[in-house]
């Protein structure tokens, strides 16, 4: 008998292990053993259209009330959905944020996504607009509380389509609004978190921005169930 049969029969024997295994703990219940032998847990599709293979454009926008004394708050929110977006998103091709934000330095009056959409060469073009921002209350000093509304309008730049939803090439392309909608998010949902050694300005900020960008980029991409769960320790921030 060869090596490789001889390795083949190895794994079916530890397949076997396995399945009995399963069969005892779960009762022989074959629907039992059926949940447990699941490849992948069961995810939130996102309620956007699909980015899969396409060349997509991210450009965050924040008027100088929203950033308040966060300069960078539009491009860190930008940088950091683009890198989800590259991490989770198949085959998508997503433009640089740094030359994006060249182009829009260089064109401050632009408005129109299609605009960016020719600039880039690119099929989607996803338009962030932070319309408010803040990591505490006024009213409350020295206790952090994480409020955000981020407003995201998607546009895509195609050829229209015949009867058959097939791009009719010899037509000029055209911009679409595909999806329009605002992600609210919250940080602690439980109230808030006192300063205290670990938990700095800084690093309640940092925490948080973070948060906002995962939950922004939910509308892009799925995620499992229990990623809506907050994880409020500092001790590693310090």
């Amino acid at each position: 008998m060869t090596a490789w049969l001889h390795s083949r029969g190895r794994r079916a024997a530890a397949l076997g292990i396995c399945v009995a295994g399963l069969l005892a703990a779960v009762g022989c219940d074959p629907r039992s053993m059926i949940y447990f032998l699941q490849p992948f847990e069961p995810t939130i599709a996102p309620p956007c259209p699909s980015l899969k293979g396409k060349r997509v454009v991210v450009v965050t926008t924040a008027n100088p009330v929203t950033r308040g004394d966060n300069p960078t708050l539009d491009r860190d929110l930008t940088k950091q959905v683009v890198a989800i977006l590259k991490e989770s998103v198949k085959k998508v091709d997503v433009v640089d944020p740094d030359k994006v934000n060249t182009w829009v330095q260089g064109n401050p009056s632009w408005t129109d996504p299609a605009d960016l959409a020719r600039a880039f060469e690119a099929d989607v073009v996803i338009a962030l607009e932070v319309e408010h921002f803040e990591i505490e209350n006024p009213n409350s000093p020295n206790l952090f509380e994480g409020k955000s509304d981020v407003h995201a309008v998607v546009t895509s730049w195609d050829h229209p389509k015949d009867a058959k939803g097939r791009p009719m090439k010899d037509k000029a392309k055209e911009a679409k609004e595909i999806f329009n909608d605002t992600k609210s998010t919250a940080f602690p949902v439980t109230g808030h978190i006192p300063m205290g050694p670990d938990v700095t300005r800084a690093s309640f900020k940092s925490k948080f921005m973070k948060l906002v960008s995962t939950e922004v980029s939910w509308l892009f991409v799925e995620h499992a169930p229990g990623d809506n769960i907050q994880d409020t320790r500092f001790n590693s921030l310090k």
